[in-house]
């Protein structure tokens, strides 16, 4: 075979077209670790921990990030990253095996399109207020949250984000290795300033900045619940990127050293700004940690980590989104589609910047539908398939895949997710912070992920895999079990 059509083949499988193999996975443990780092060091960091002071002071918001942060990600890391990391698949591909065909479409629609579009826009317009906020460093003046040059700042780091994954992942991990260790040396001068000018006592006694209830405790979990959405929130990206790791444990434990890990860093350092300087919003506060002089620094590498993180969910997006879509998609050349994807985004940050003043109610919607996916993802992969799924069937046509389910959509799959929204919402609203009295002992991620899953488990057991549907072991002769074991280890053959 030509070295051309080698390249091309492997162009494809970095774009999801086809399994990853081994060989061709670039990331080990370090190179995913900084790709995690940059997704998770941003802006939106600093934003969640002036946020959980919004609810609760510095000793009880550091317990909330750790608790709600640790929960949220190794849930989420064990629902994509083992499978992604085992097969080597686009994440909403081997989603197909939980919620068929069209099932994956419609997921993708909600936690994707949706979802991604308003997430490009607010880290656009993070961007953008720290480019305002730098620039009004320099000229001596007051930032203009809402002012012409946030807007073009913002449009500027969604083209540069285009640019970036226009030139596929390689150019990604490059930006990643560059951004993220630098932005980790930061937060710890940013740390060390904080403490060398308050002591440790003083810190910890200082307390909430709003603490809207009079229950403490309910406070206490509503930061909590604000910490575990911020985990969840990676669920529809952080698979797509696990993909490329060597193998499991890599695609696996780096979320632990990375997401976890610089999301916290980044958040305690929100936090205590925030309970500090009496703001939550990290552009007000950085100018006045550590003078001018640092000040335009950390403005200047905060602003372009914002990129990193775009840089990452959007490559994870159009990634899937060829999948989803179809042949029709991928006849169009990757940086076109690249650019139309950018469109929505540059319409929201123009037409709705109010999204950025409302990012917590945003971060937590997302949890909505994230915890219960989640919860899904571990009852099918783990429980009910015990890590084995037939590769054949999921890159197999509708027709011709045991995963078409009924009409390509998985109708227990979709009750279940239906359900843990719906108890989530029940629960706790976020749009309003409404809570029933159970919220303030379980939170409501972790209920919903357990219905969601409990729900998905309970539909298959008793009627999906009975009629045959899924390529379920439960609903199976022994024969066919052991053939679609066979077929599981052995990757797709690529046609050359």
């Amino acid at each position: 075979m030509s070295s051309t059509k080698q390249a091309d083949l492997r162009l494809a499988a970095e774009r999801g077209d086809a399994p990853l193999l081994p060989a061709e996975r670039m990331w080990g443990f370090w190179e995913f670790t900084y790709a995690n780092s940059a997704l998770a060091i941003a802006t939106w960091a600093f934003l969640i921990g002036g946020a959980t002071a919004l609810f609760v002071g510095v000793k009880a918001g550091i317990a909330a990030i750790v608790i709600g942060n640790i929960l949220g990600v190794l849930i989420m890391a064990l629902s994509t990253c083992v499978a992604s990391g085992k097969y080597g698949t686009e994440q909403f591909t081997f989603l197909r095996s939980m919620f068929g065909r069209n099932g994956s479409r419609l997921v993708y629609l909600l936690a994707v399109v949706f979802l991604t579009m308003g997430w490009l826009a607010v880290l656009g317009l993070m961007f953008g207020r720290s480019i305002d906020s730098l620039a009004g460093l320099v000229t001596d003046r007051a930032a203009e949250p809402q002012g012409w040059l946030v807007y073009l700042a913002a449009f500027f780091a969604i083209g540069l984000t285009a640019f970036i994954v226009a030139r596929g992942p390689t150019s990604i991990k490059v930006f990643n290795t560059i951004i993220a260790p630098t932005l980790v040396i930061i937060m710890g001068v940013m740390l060390y300033l904080i403490f060398s000018n308050s002591s440790m006592a003083e810190l910890m006694a200082l307390p909430a900045l709003d603490e809207p209830f009079e229950d403490k405790q309910l406070n206490f979990m509503i930061a909590v619940e604000v910490n575990m959405a911020a985990g969840f929130s990676w669920w529809p990206y952080i698979g797509n990127l696990a993909r490329l790791s060597k193998n499991e444990r890599t695609a696996f434990w780096p979320n632990i050293v990375g997401v976890f890990g610089a999301a916290v860093l980044g958040e305690v350092v929100g936090l205590l700004a925030a309970a500090k300087f009496g703001d939550s919003d990290p552009t007000v506060w950085m100018t006045q940690i550590g003078g001018f002089a640092f000040g335009i620094v950390a403005l200047c590498f905060v602003a372009f980590a914002n990129v990193t993180s775009m840089a990452n969910i959007l490559y994870t997006s159009i990634v899937g989104l060829r999948q989803v879509v179809g042949e029709s998609l991928r006849h169009i050349r990757w940086e076109l589609l690249v650019v139309l994807f950018c469109i929505a985004p540059v319409i929201i940050v123009f037409t709705v910047p109010g999204i950025y003043d409302g990012f917590f109610i945003f971060l937590v919607w997302t949890s909505a539908l994230n915890s219960a996916l989640a919860g899904i993802g571990i009852a099918d992969y783990f429980i009910l398939r015990r890590q084995r799924v037939s590769l054949r069937h999921v890159f197999a046509s509708n027709a011709q895949s045991a995963f078409r389910y009924w009409h390509g959509v998985n109708p227990a799959a979709l009750v279940a997710l239906v359900a843990g929204f719906a108890i989530y919402v029940w629960i706790f609203n976020p749009q309003t912070l409404d809570s029933a009295g159970i919220f303030a002992f379980i939170s409501a991620s972790l209920p919903s992920c357990a219905l969601a899953a409990v729900v998905h488990m309970v539909l298959t057991r008793f009627f999906v895999a009975r009629t045959g549907w899924g390529d379920y072991p439960q609903g199976l002769a022994n024969s066919s079990a052991q053939r679609n074991a066979q077929d599981d280890m052995q990757p797709v053959v690529r046609a050359e």
